[in-house]
């Protein structure tokens, strides 16, 4: 059994901002994750909205955090070396939502929220000229921000790795037994870690881990999120993450940038089962129609892409505390939107709570995180001069993306290893182009397996047992000569 300080539970935006935070105060520190990568659920189908906080009900934990952590984020980004686009958000509506408008404002006001302001017609339509006619008031707040949420996590898994963390992935925690001396001990029926801290940031599944231990319940809500992806031709069609006025269930299906350049429509707010990630007819079809009240001319056409995420509450704010039955055992639970925006401040709170309660911390000798290698974004002579020292980054892959097999072998070699190739995707982007991996899955393939010693038939699309690859039809298969 290993021996921890502090044991964290969950592999999101939440768990890893909180192993980063632990870890880089000398905090000897284990993130569990059950599934096979940091990001894997919530995370990595997040719109990637670093929200200003206007919307929150003030006084709630949600309006607490969520302006803390957008304070955090610019900062935190640029340390990890992920990119962050600041360029505001804009909430959009008609005149006879101009109260409602104000409405927000004031809330915005009473939440802190620093450079709100009404935009009138003329402003909106040079800001943002291909919105719907009948779009003729917004809200703009220019603390909003977009960010790509899976690199963040990644980041930040990352960051407390190369700093002395311990990540254990494909560890489903199945129990918690706390010892006598108060210290838990967690197993996923083969693995044990013990530690004298603990904090539950499971997500969808952060109820269910608090009754391992007989801490408190909670009702539990799946809502779905379904998005359409449009293809990097249509960059600049808008410059601002677009919302229409919110509704009780949710902040309104949007238009949205991405920090690569593509454009997202979306997302639905569905109640759900847990592991509901399908895709619908219907929700696609109430997408597009809300989307084009909002814009003009919505180029639906350009879609390479659809996929879903599930978002969970547990009530109308975010339920963080440590249990009172359990002295030092912690959770976060129902951390919906802005939960992304929301989990660095989440993060410091944990911290803090566990230096008051006695946790030791000391100063390490913190090492930077090495941000992967963007071939895309390199001039041309700095381009030839990486080629010249290692030719693999003048192997172009992903011709969608433009990613080279250089890059692709750095992060496979990268401290926190992707194991399938959507683990790969989330780290240097091959397959999220126009083809959507038709042309380079089986170089992918060919590259995972070489550098992993593995057959190609065990070369994963995502979770175990996604295989992509059966057999060889010409090696022992029915086209060998």
């Amino acid at each position: 059994m290993e021996n921890f300080d502090l044991v964290i539970i969950g592999g999101g935006i939440v768990g890893t901002a909180t192993f980063s935070e632990a870890v880089r105060l000398g905090i000897n520190t284990c993130l569990l994750e059950e599934a096979n990568d940091v990001s894997a659920y919530a995370t990595k189908a997040n719109s990637g909205i670093v929200h200003s906080g206007y919307d929150p009900i003030p006084g709630s934990l949600m309006a607490k955090f969520n302006l803390e952590g957008n304070k955090m984020y610019k900062d935190m980004c640029k340390r990890l070396g992920v990119d962050y686009l600041e360029c505001g958000t804009l909430t959009v509506s008609n005149e006879e939502g101009r109260e409602k408008l104000l409405a927000l404002k004031e809330r915005g006001e009473q939440n802190g929220v620093p450079g709100l302001r009404i935009i009138e017609k003329d402003e909106l339509r040079k800001m943002e000229p291909n919105l719907n006619p009948n779009m003729t008031i917004a809200l703009f707040a220019p603390t909003g921000g977009v960010v790509s949420p899976y690199s963040v996590c990644i980041g930040l898994a990352e960051e407390g790795m190369i700093n002395g963390g311990t990540v254990k992935l494909k560890f489903k925690v199945s129990s918690i037994t706390k010892q006598s001396d108060g210290t838990y001990v967690l197993s996923d029926g083969e693995k044990s870690v013990q530690a004298k801290y603990v904090i539950n940031c499971a997500g969808p599944n952060s109820s269910d881990v608090n009754k391992l231990v007989g801490a408190k319940t909670f009702d539990m809500h799946y809502v779905k999120g379904e998005y359409i992806l449009l293809d990097k031709s249509t960059k600049g069609y808008i410059t601002h993450p677009i919302f229409p006025l919110p509704t009780p269930v949710s902040k309104g299906i949007l238009a949205n940038i991405t920090v690569h350049g593509n454009i997202m429509f979306g997302p639905t707010a569905v109640e759900c089962e847990k592991d509901d990630r399908s895709v619908t007819v219907e929700s696609i079809a109430n997408i597009k129609s809300q989307v084009s009240g909002t814009m003009d001319s919505p180029n639906f056409k350009k879609t390479i892409k659809l996929f879903a995420g599930i978002r969970v509450k547990a009530g109308k704010d975010f339920e963080i505390a440590e249990d009172e039955k359990n002295k030092n055992f912690f959770y976060a639970v129902g951390i919906c939107s802005p939960g992304l925006t929301a989990a660095p401040a989440i993060a410091k709170y944990f911290i803090e709570k566990l230096q008051e309660k006695g946790i030791k911390t000391h100063k390490i000798n913190f090492k930077k995180r090495t941000p992967y290698i963007n071939t895309e974004h390199m001039s041309e002579k700095e381009l030839d001069e990486l080629i010249k020292k290692n030719p693999n980054y003048g192997k172009i892959v992903c011709r969608c993306e433009h990613i080279s097999e250089g890059e692709i072998i750095d992060a496979l070699n990268s401290p926190l290893k992707p194991v399938s190739i959507d683990a790969l995707k989330r780290r240097v982007r091959p397959t999220m182009g126009r083809c959507q991996g038709s042309f380079c899955i089986p170089k992918l393939i060919r590259i995972m397996a070489n550098e992993r010693r593995l057959k190609k038939e065990k070369v994963l699309q995502d979770q175990d047992g996604s295989e992509l690859v059966v057999g060889d039809i010409k090696k022992g298969g029915p086209y060998e000569d």
